[in-house]
């Protein structure tokens, strides 16, 4: 899906809201619709793609530059240090 399509859904969805209408998307088949309406609410809250960043990553890995024995070990120490060992 085009970053333009999926900012147009988000408009509709975040219009729909606003007016109190909540609508699925034709596609979607809920047999709950307060479930729906609750999936309709995050989604219009879900930010943008930050394309430029998704690039930098994928540049990164093409370069084997990702995982490298300093960031490796920088994650290492600070799950150990999440978990309190």
């Amino acid at each position: 899906m085009a970053h333009d399509d999926r900012e147009l859904m988000k408009q509709n969805v975040a219009g729909d809201l606003a007016f109190g209408h909540p609508a699925p998307p034709p596609f979607a088949q809920a047999p709950d619709m307060a479930e729906t309406v609750r999936f309709l609410e995050k989604v219009s809250r879900m930010p943008d793609i930050r394309f430029e960043k998704v690039q930098q990553v994928r540049d990164l890995i093409a370069r084997g530059d990702l995982e490298t024995e300093e960031r490796i070990d920088g994650t290492v120490s600070r799950l150990m240090e999440e978990l309190g060992l």
